[in-house]
């Protein structure tokens, strides 16, 4: 979240017609998050960039138990969802499912992709010939 507190990146985001879309970390960091939630983020970069998240892509996989204790060991947990603004989408899936912490770049995808369809080319304008 601090590249959104760098000079300028709020008013470029001002200018986007298109929905905000916020994917989730999959893990807190460390002890300064614990208790944070994917909701919390949302109402975070709310307030930084002057702009309401319209939608959440959050994570519903989870690892073996091994890789959640190795993480645990390091003060990182899974993040959970919270309690999300009502006008908020929530979008969910198994973006984690390997032993390292990373989100699965084709089902990312996708999941954004169906979002940015569902809003950008079905509010599109009809065109009359």
């Amino acid at each position: 979240m601090p590249p959104l507190l760098v000079r300028g990146v709020k008013e470029a985001l001002a200018k986007v017609e298109g929905p905000v879309i916020l994917i989730a970390n999959l893990l807190t960091e460390g002890s300064g998050m614990a208790g944070f939630t994917a909701a919390d983020a949302a109402r975070w970069v709310s307030r930084a960039i002057e702009r309401p998240v319209d939608v959440v892509i959050a994570n519903t996989g989870r690892p073996s138990k091994e890789t959640l204790m190795r993480y645990a060991a390091e003060e990182k947990l899974p993040l959970e969802l919270g309690a999300l603004d009502e006008r908020v989408e929530l979008v969910t899936g198994p973006f984690w499912n390997t032993a390292i912490a990373r989100h699965d770049r084709r089902r990312l995808s996708f999941a954004v992709w169906s979002v940015l369809s569902q809003r950008l080319l079905h509010e599109a304008p009809v065109l009359q010939s």
